[in-house]
């Protein structure tokens, strides 16, 4: 699978949605009509040293390589975000927990009624009464 290399490249996936695992998170986007579906890696600063970030992404290549083709969308962006988690995570459940994500990545998702926007709204207004309108 081909790989994203350029910064604008990132920023275009982190714009779509996200799947979160305890290992990576998976940034998505569909950002062109077709062509082959492009891979990108990234570990922050905040997970370890060099040594521990390398080794992060080299697990999270070797599972996309493993990974079956056939469920990736044409002309789709992914970006795996690394965790601290992916040192100690089994291989055969990081490659789950990624076929899975990807597989679901532009699936649409229902609306968390406790969160959305709506539900926030009407907890928050006073009730409106019309029993002291004229």
């Amino acid at each position: 699978m081909k790989t994203l290399k350029k910064r604008s490249e990132f920023l275009t996936v982190a714009k779509g949605g996200r799947i979160a695992r305890r290992a990576f998170v998976l940034q998505a986007a569909k950002t062109r009509s077709d062509g082959a579906p492009r891979m990108g890696y990234t570990v922050t600063k905040k997970i370890g040293n060099s040594v521990e970030r390398s080794r992060i992404k080299r697990r999270l290549r070797a599972a996309v390589a493993s990974l079956d083709m056939d469920i990736t969308q044409t002309g789709a962006d992914y970006v795996l975000v690394g965790r601290r988690a992916a040192l100690s995570q089994p291989f055969e459940d990081l490659q789950k927990d990624l076929k899975g994500s990807v597989r679901n990545a532009f699936k649409p998702r229902k609306p968390n009624p406790i969160r959305s926007k709506s539900n926030l709204l009407a907890k928050s207004e006073p009730p409106h009464d019309k029993v002291g309108a004229n």
